[in-house]
């Protein structure tokens, strides 16, 4: 692959690429094409068919300066078809003209030694979009001289997505929804905007009913993770699934960054998902024989947080819980979260640990009047 800066080759009538043996010459163009297939950041993948000496064009929208991204162009040819070369040109749209920013040639890779032919299956190209407004992506395609009359296309797929770093993840707030796409080979990373001393759900869900139709049956990878104050990441929940209902407690002293981590596994795979992140209501119970009322109703999620003293042994008593799960969950103030798998529990000398009661209703047809009982063991 030869990649070729033209920030500064702001005008001119032909772009000139030179390879082994070869000067390539392909029109330059410096007005904006008649039509062009949109393209979003993080949006679905495009297929298409590039022919020799054809050209592919497509478009997508930047709504603010240096906003970094990845060109995706996933090679769906077989060795007959791996003959064809391709220029990938990056273009920005001022007003009717084009400024061409940035050229990657892909040279062909026969008929000199077709028994030795190499596709590259896939390729990402991380890139900057260094002003607000529109861009455009031209696909040309060119062979290499052939004695035989053969049409040479290279079937493809092509899609943006953000950056897989921590530094340029989505943020997504308490209390906001977002739906996204999860691109085979193509890591999703959105930063949560959690505080500390507070209690969220995540959850994660097919963007179609099942009532309407079937799911696909295609599973993610979903990860929660934590980085401290010096970087270091530590995975909180790890699953393969594409329906999550992760609740996540912080500590009152926690200092850390949370992520969601998205990652499908099929390399031409393409899940659409819905992400929920909401702080959900969080009181507190203390010791006592008399049991506390708590209403959950539909998928509805409420935690406690359990008032304890160090060396001493607490018991949870719950009665009428049909339709609801409950959790028991220690969290330490390096932000490790651990569920208790007993109902019973008993608090360490010098105590740090801070300890939460999670509810949540299993479905919309939940309705149940659950009875907490809190207390020491004697």
């Amino acid at each position: 692959m030869i990649t070729i800066n033209s920030r500064s080759l702001i005008s001119g009538s032909l772009c000139l690429f030179v390879l082994v043996g070869v000067i390539s010459l392909s029109g330059c163009p410096t007005l904006a094409p008649m039509s062009s297939t949109k393209l979003e950041i993080g949006g679905d993948l495009v297929a298409g068919v590039l022919e020799a000496w054809k050209e592919d064009w497509y478009k997508f929208e930047v709504d603010k300066e240096n906003t970094p991204l990845l060109l995706i162009l996933k090679n769906m040819a077989d060795a007959d078809d791996a003959w064809l070369g391709y220029q990938i040109n990056w273009y920005y749209k001022n007003k009717s003209d084009l400024i061409l920013l940035e050229s990657i040639e892909v040279p062909p890779t026969g008929p000199a030694n077709p028994n030795n032919i190499i596709i590259e299956d896939k390729a990402r190209t991380f890139w900057v979009a260094p002003y607000k407004g529109t861009y455009l992506i031209r696909l040309y395609g060119y062979a290499q001289p052939v004695s035989e009359n053969k049409k040479y296309q290279l079937p493809y797929m092509i899609g943006l997505a953000k950056p897989e770093t921590y530094n340029d993840a989505t943020e997504i707030a308490a209390g906001s929804m977002k739906e996204t796409n999860v691109i085979g080979d193509v890591i999703s990373i959105f930063k949560l905007s959690a505080s500390a001393g507070s209690v969220y759900r995540i959850r994660i869900e097919d963007t179609l009913s099942p009532d309407i139709v079937e799911p696909a049956n295609t599973l993610i990878d979903v990860s929660i993770v934590r980085m401290d104050k010096d970087g270091h990441v530590t995975t909180v929940y790890n699953g393969k699934t594409t329906l999550t209902d992760y609740i996540l407690a912080t500590h009152s002293k926690d200092q850390n960054k949370y992520y969601l981590i998205l990652k499908n596994g099929d390399e031409f795979g393409n899940v659409k998902v819905k992400i929920t992140f909401e702080q959900i209501f969080a009181g507190t119970l203390s010791a006592s024989a008399t049991a506390n009322t708590v209403t959950i109703t539909g998928k509805e999620a409420k935690a406690y947080k359990l008032q304890v003293d160090s060396e001493k042994t607490y018991t949870v008593k719950l009665e009428n819980t049909t339709g609801v799960t409950a959790s028991l969950i220690k969290v330490g103030p390096d932000g490790t979260q651990s569920p208790l798998t007993s109902l019973s529990f008993t608090v360490p000398s010098n105590n740090t640990n801070e300890y939460y009661l999670a509810l949540k209703g299993i479905d919309g047809n939940t309705s149940a009047s659950v009875r907490i009982t809190f207390n020491t063991v004697p």
